[in-house]
């Protein structure tokens, strides 16, 4: 895999983590279970594949 998987599992987690906390705190949307495991999983999944398709650096 190019890129760098590590960072996108990383941001991908942080990124679902606060955007069920800031859905909850603006009252978009309850903090559940399914919003408090689904969201970090989708995150992850979303930073993985962004990892895996944009790799950055030197393109030879």
């Amino acid at each position: 895999m190019k890129g760098r998987p590590v960072l996108g599992f990383i941001s991908g987690l942080l990124f679902g983590l606060f955007l069920a906390l800031a859905l909850q705190q603006f009252g978009i949307m309850p903090l559940t279970t399914l919003s408090l495991i689904g969201l970090p999983i989708v995150g992850i999944a979303l930073g993985l594949g962004l990892a895996a398709w944009a790799p950055f650096g030197n393109k030879t």
